[in-house]
């Protein structure tokens, strides 16, 4: 919607004019939007001064109305992050010539940030201060790599479950890996091709959110643990080495992997390794996690001695709104704008203890003087759930066991062989061409873990390489050799007498053990609007 402030024609004419823009699913083919211009001519009264009053009054209106729909999505600017090596070094062309008109189109103002260097945006992200306060969203202008800079950025900040939780996140597809924005479109029958960039800023702009899973992932090799968190998939074996060792021919596009594959083919590796998840039914995926509380004991998870310390919380004053846990002031400078970056290197991510707002609290803690209790006005017991689930602590609670510790026999699965491929994937595309997990959806609380196991025929695997654009190449009866299990966590331990690769959302990650968990709906996405599909 254009500004009628800039849309007065000629001198003479008294006319304002406010010109609505629209683009519009083709009727005859619908997986296509069509750019529409209606404009709204205004000269009722003898002076321009007057007709530009008019035209105004319903330009705010419009407005007001639509950031009423979009529960005021649109009052702050759009963060973006733009990768100017994406798109084979012509993202900030696309961006100028494809994404920017749209936004003025539509009234949208923006703060860009072209990246300068390898995680430039994870490190803005992180120690930036007032991103709820300056921003109504952030936007990848590039492909999945950046996107998993910002995502981890985010969850290494003290105040994760704010941003989380208020913050949302859209992509536009500028890069070679667009998995997520591939996996959008199609969950919303939106398009994607043949504009790509087009519709995915149409969705940025359109102030629709919905949850998104994350998986947490645990890597430990050699003693030193790490932990990171992942929006697409985790792949270990044929379909990693392929990605990986085909990267050096990036310049002849996406035949790079159709070459490198065949080349794998003909000289088939296997991987020897333990592998353990807990199953989850499809239908039920999120019911298995009505209660995040973490039901492994402190002992096991290893924590901290400062974990068992308690601080209390902050009362909440009357009318106090739930972002006020997350400004406490603790004499920072809110001027700084890396004020509030927060070092986790020699922290355990596997703490659950309540973050550094509760030391700062005014209320009274528990303690015992004299056989004599003396207690704030909630139960321990209650303070202690709402440290856990209510408010900041330095991870999401898991479910699971640490790492270092075996898995349960009673509630996992574990085999141990050799594999041509294990890949966990929670969206329906790897990437633009690979439809990988149809099933998937973005809040369902599944991974979908695929296995394909020593021994499978040649032609067999060929056929699932080539199904896998399509979708058509897990099996639809029983297969020993190939399989696809939904679990809500799994864990990937590989023999230590071969080197191989594994990938986080295409990252190549340190090769050791490596456990995943999901955490059902803990980002929102912007999405299209309409209905998602069932």
């Amino acid at each position: 919607m254009k500004n009628p402030k800039l849309s007065r024609r000629q001198k003479k004419d008294i006319s304002a004019y406010l010109h609505i823009y629209a683009y519009i699913k083709n009727e005859k083919h619908s997986m296509r939007r069509e750019r529409t211009v209606r404009t709204l001519r205004f000269r009722s009264f003898d002076t321009y001064e007057e007709n530009l009053k008019v035209a105004e009054r319903w330009h705010h209106a419009i407005r007001i109305n639509k950031a009423a729909l979009k529960n005021e999505f649109v009052e702050k600017q759009l963060l973006i992050f733009l990768n100017p090596k994406s798109g084979s070094g012509k993202g900030r062309e696309m961006f100028h010539k494809q994404m920017a008109p749209v936004l003025k189109e539509a009234d949208v103002s923006y703060e860009l940030h072209v990246t300068a260097h390898y995680n430039f945006a994870r490190e803005y992200v992180r120690k930036h201060s007032d991103l709820l306060r300056s921003y109504s969203g952030i936007v990848v202008a590039s492909g999945d790599g950046l996107f998993f800079e910002v995502l981890n950025g985010i969850m290494e900040r003290e105040d994760w479950r704010a941003i989380t939780r208020h913050l949302p996140l859209g992509i536009v597809p500028c890069g070679s890996g667009n998995g997520l924005a591939r996996s959008i479109a199609y969950l919303y029958k939106e398009p994607y091709g043949p504009k790509p960039i087009l519709y995915a800023t149409l969705t940025c702009i359109a102030g629709k959110l919905a949850p998104m899973d994350l998986v947490r992932i645990d890597i430990g090799k050699e003693g030193k643990a790490s932990e990171m968190y992942s929006f697409l998939s985790v792949g270990w074996g044929l379909i990693v080495d392929v990605d990986i060792e085909s990267e050096h021919l990036r310049s002849i596009g996406a035949s790079r992997f159709t070459f490198w594959a065949i080349r794998r083919l003909i000289s088939l590796r296997t991987y020897k390794g333990r592998l353990s998840y807990i199953r989850c039914d499809r239908k039920d995926g999120r019911k298995a996690f009505g209660n995040r509380v973490s039901t492994v004991s402190n002992e096991e998870r290893r924590l901290p001695p400062e974990v068992q310390e308690f601080h209390d919380i902050p009362n909440t004053p009357a009318g106090a709104k739930e972002d006020d846990f997350y400004s406490t002031n603790t004499g920072t400078n809110r001027n700084d704008e890396f004020s509030d970056a927060i070092s986790l290197d020699h922290m355990s991510f596997h703490s659950n203890a309540d973050s550094w707002h509760s030391a700062v609290s005014k209320r009274t803690a528990y303690f015992s003087l004299n056989d004599q209790s003396l207690r704030s006005r909630r139960s321990v017991l209650n303070r202690l759930e709402s440290i856990n689930l209510e408010h900041e602590s330095r991870r999401p609670p898991s479910t699971i066991p640490s790492l270092d510790l075996p898995v349960p026999t009673d509630t996992w699965h574990t085999e141990e062989g050799e594999y041509i491929l294990v890949h966990a994937a929670y969206t329906t595309h790897l990437s633009v061409d690979c439809f990988f997990a149809p099933e998937s959806r973005l809040n369902d609380g599944i991974i979908y873990l695929v296995i394909v196991r020593s021994g499978v025929g040649r032609s067999q695997l060929a056929h699932f390489l080539l199904g896998m654009s399509s979708g058509t190449h897990l099996p639809e009866e029983p297969n020993k050799y190939i399989e696809v299990v939904p679990v809500r966590a799994f864990r990937i331990e590989p023999s230590p007498d071969r080197e191989g690769i594994m990938a986080v959302d295409g990252e190549r990650v340190d090769y050791g053990p490596l456990q995943g968990e999901i955490l059902p709906g803990m980002i929102k996405v912007m999405v299209p609007n309409g209905n998602a599909i069932d």
